[in-house]
């Protein structure tokens, strides 16, 4: 029987970026000679999947349960070992409103200014003939972004320039009744992200998208986009930012396996944490294979070392 699964799919709207993580990750185990077998996740079938008797899992479910530390509770009960932060750290760091007040409690590490809005409450703003977002603008500037806080792969995320955008950005941002809508304060200027491996960054990553900003089309439809790895800042910033990076790792407790933090630096060069992805990407289009890669390691090599690690 074969001990490792790769749990991939899921239910989250980031559902097929997790197939296409999940099936890259079982080739590549299989290039460093671990049989892996593939599971696609549902939430339902949870009894199936424990009845298995798998003795480790890989997790490469982005968003939903797979990310929010619904699975990883899981398989903490179930005595499973897996990959990944633990249970708490992923709860938190899917709430990119939690994570940002955190960071800003703990660390000297700065964070984009926002205001929120309940799904609820936005819904029943937008319902109104003569709502308008004057505090929301008065409080954080155009443009800004507008989001959700629990979901990944800039899924609903709008960059609005214009006060007649917010409408529709808030309503692609109500992905569901217990949503939270961020709106956030727009830095202008540099797009990064830090690979981490056990609380250490491995490297910078500077990403230079054709669109207006780094959205799901950039981030997996188009070839068009820039990645400098390292970035082309200096050496300097990229040695600041990592440093930044591990501040935000340690104060989140995302010091098990590989996350990658998320950033912004506007035109003089200071840097705002954004959010961290406890289940990356690794796709053709990730990030952290090709940091890891400039770091010295394979993509094979990475995902058997990723697996080891699984406690």
């Amino acid at each position: 029987m074969t001990e490792t699964v790769v749990l991939l799919g899921g239910e989250s709207e980031e559902r097929e970026i997790s197939i296409q993580s999940g099936r890259n990750i079982a080739e590549a185990l299989k290039t460093a000679g671990i049989e892996a077998d593939v599971y696609d996740w549902d939430p339902s079938r949870m009894q199936d999947f424990l009845g298995k008797g798998y003795r480790r899992v890989f997790i490469a479910l982005h968003g939903g349960s797979g990310e929010n530390g619904t699975v990883q509770a899981m398989l903490d009960l179930a005595g499973v070992a897996y990959t990944g932060v633990r249970m708490r750290a992923a709860s938190i760091c899917m709430d990119k409103l939690l994570s940002k007040t955190i960071v800003s409690k703990r660390t000297d590490v700065p964070v984009p200014g926002c205001v929120t809005l309940g799904v609820r409450e936005a819904r029943e703003m937008l319902s109104r003939a003569d709502h308008d977002w004057r505090e929301v603008i008065e409080a954080v500037g155009l443009p800004m972004i507008v989001k959700p806080a629990r979901n990944g792969s800039s899924v609903g995320v709008t960059l609005v320039e214009r006060a007649s955008e917010i409408d529709g950005a808030v309503r692609a941002a109500c992905l569901s009744d217990d949503e939270i809508v961020m709106f956030e304060q727009y830095i202008r200027g540099h797009e990064l992200t830090v690979a981490m491996l056990n609380g250490k960054a491995l490297g910078v990553c500077q990403i230079i998208p054709k669109n207006k900003f780094y959205d799901y089309d950039a981030k997996y439809n188009r070839d068009d986009t820039e990645y400098l790895t390292p970035s082309s800042l200096g050496e300097a910033f990229d040695r600041e930012l990592c440093a930044r990076a591990e501040k935000v790792a340690c104060a989140l407790d995302c010091m098990s396996g590989v996350v990658r933090i998320d950033f912004l630096a506007d035109e003089s060069l200071e840097s705002y944490f954004l959010e961290v992805n406890t289940v990356p990407g690794m796709t053709s289009h990730s990030l952290v294979p090709k940091i890891a890669r400039y770091a010295g390691y394979e993509f094979p090599e990475l995902c058997r070392m990723i697996l080891e690690m699984a406690h």
